[in-house]
């Protein structure tokens, strides 16, 4: 999940937040300011509680990336690049680039988070004791240790995307051998736990729970979908795993100057080849961006005055690879990027382009592969 806004580095390690968070913050506070904190410490003034809920807010989205962080320093302490940290609905998600070497490295990179969360939250009981003399200070300490016990506890169901399922994974990926074996035996029991929550949502819905029974089905909804994707993204590394980048590129890439107009682009260049994508250059030859013939199509009646450059996609934000990268890894490492087509370069020169298409027909052979190979 890319992030909304990035907030910065921490330890070399992007961090940001998805904006579903500014909606947590904000349920979390009017809950804590009009609820929590009124009943466990009554006769103060609204602003008081106000700006304690703010700050006790502010202080569970700290213990949140605390949890996430523990997992991005296991994660590079064990050899996989990490790409950053967002913060979202959910709790957190650690990107990862590529995957753990072994079972056990896997089930630490996992289980590190729900200690994180539960060493955080014996921390704040201790200073929730301590500070007792201040009783809206201590009651939020105390708030945040229950959190984060809460936290650590969910954290450890047995589901994809939650730690509980990569444990899992990590455990039957040790049993058998094969990670993907591992994936799919985890993701058929966290099924069962999804299809659990969702029925107890909806009987929480019947019986006239109506808002927790939403949430619960919404979360074993979230946990079923997960649990489906990091399935078939198993199948997917398993597949592409010993594909280079090459293999998949499409090659020679036709340039195009980028001073060309949209509508001489249109009618002396698309006619001669079948490709959807044109990086374009300067006179130097130095590349400036890509066009698309989908994007273009907006252009409409300006065609005879916009050039290619008023419309490429500017060179910076185009990803990149080589053509010796694994597949698999550039997938996970761009994700939806990709979509914005890749160009491959052998040190500066550019040697291909690769989209969703080049993939799918590359994942379609590999697939036709397995199928075809004899099972014993």
């Amino acid at each position: 999940m890319a992030p909304s806004i990035r907030l910065g580095k921490l330890f070399g390690i992007e961090i940001g937040f998805n904006w579903s968070l500014i909606f947590v913050f904000a349920l979390i506070t009017w809950t804590l300011a009009t609820g929590v904190l009124p009943q466990d410490v009554p006769g103060l003034g609204a602003m008081e509680y106000w700006v304690a809920a703010a700050l006790g807010a502010v202080a569970f989205y700290a213990c949140l990336l605390a949890h996430e962080m523990a997992h991005a320093l296991v994660a590079r302490r064990s050899g996989v690049k990490v790409a950053g940290i967002t913060l979202w609905l959910f709790g957190g998600v650690s990107q990862l680039e590529g995957e753990p070497k072994s079972a056990g490295s896997e089930a630490l990179i996992a289980g590190v988070g729900p200690l994180t969360s539960l060493a955080v939250g014996a921390i704040a009981l201790g200073i929730a004791a301590a500070t007792a003399a201040y009783p809206l200070a201590s009651d939020v300490l105390t708030w945040l240790a229950f959190v984060n016990a809460a936290l650590a506890l969910f954290n450890l169901v047995p589901a994809f995307p939650l730690d509980g399922g990569r444990l899992l994974s990590s455990f039957f990926w040790w049993r058998s051998g094969s990670r993907r074996r591992g994936v799919h035996s985890a993701v058929r029991i966290g099924r069962l736990f999804a299809y659990l929550m969702i029925a107890i949502g909806a009987l929480e819905l019947f019986t006239g729970a109506v808002v927790d029974g939403i949430w619960i089905a919404f979360v074993g909804w979230f946990l079923l979908s997960a649990g489906s994707s990091e399935d078939a993204g198993s199948t997917v590394k398993a597949l592409l795993s010993s594909v280079p980048v090459s293999a998949a590129m499409t090659a020679p890439v036709v340039t195009v100057p980028d001073w060309l107009t949209v509508q001489q682009f249109v009618d002396s260049v698309v006619p001669q080849h079948s490709f959807s994508t044109y990086p374009v250059h300067e006179p130097s030859g130095k590349l400036t961006g890509v066009v698309r013939l989908s994007e273009l199509v907006r252009v409409g009646s300006d065609r005879a005055s916009k050039h290619l450059i008023d419309c490429a996609r500017p060179i910076a934000e185009v990803p990149t690879s080589r053509p010796s990268e694994n597949l698999a890894a550039m997938i996970e490492r761009l994700g939806a990027a990709i979509d914005r087509r890749v160009l491959v370069f052998d040190q500066e020169a550019l040697v291909g382009i690769i989209s969703p298409v080049d993939v799918a027909r590359v994942l379609s052979v590999r697939q036709t592969i397995a199928g075809a190979a004899p099972s014993g």
